[in-house]
């Protein structure tokens, strides 16, 4: 991502957590990014595209802390632990207290559909590569059935949660399930 794309994210997120994301307009992230709005355009052809980059980008953050993170964990639970607090509860908290921020995360499957889908894909797969190392034998349900319903559950808790404290008690209680479904098999 070169210096003016990252520019326009900054700028962007700035303003959709300010005043909302849909009511910011292409001329006001323009203005605030200090370019016109053809060199905009040139960037990004909508406001859409526009959230999408900040989607991708926080996919793409994930990925390097994830990385660089994830070998220090020892134990299913702190494996767990360590994906949601990066795919799932550190995203949350950078927007979750702006005004706006419960909306984006709310709204983000309308306002960049396709970017969500490859963010909560590439977690998916992270989760069921820790739930498949840690599997071992006859279960009662496969790793990549845990971690999709995961997955799901933390579309939903994301959507519904007003604060980070709530955020955090619900997947808390996630893992602790995942781990008890593992360990029962």
């Amino acid at each position: 991502m070169d210096q003016k794309e990252t520019r326009i994210l900054d700028a962007a997120l700035a303003l959709f957590c300010q005043h909302g994301y849909r009511k910011v307009t292409m001329s006001e992230i323009a203005a605030a990014s200090q370019m016109s709005r053809p060199t905009l355009y040139a960037a990004f052809a909508g406001k859409e595209d526009i959230f999408g980059g900040l989607v991708l980008r926080q996919r793409a953050r994930c990925e390097d802390a994830t990385r660089q993170r994830l070998p220090a964990a020892t134990g299913l639970a702190a494996q767990l632990a360590c994906l949601f607090e990066i795919w799932v509860v550190e995203p949350a908290a950078s927007v979750i207290d702006s005004p706006n921020g419960i909306d984006m995360m709310a709204n983000c499957g309308v306002y960049a559909p396709q970017a969500l889908a490859a963010i909560y894909a590439a977690l998916e797969a992270r989760l069921t590569a820790v739930l498949a190392a840690a599997m071992c034998g006859e279960h009662v349900m496969s790793a990549a059935d845990i971690a999709y319903i995961l997955r799901v559950a933390t579309t939903a808790t994301k959507a519904s949660a007003d604060n980070l404290p709530a955020l955090r008690h619900v997947v808390a209680g996630m893992i602790t399930m995942a781990v008890a479904t593992v360990e029962a098999s």
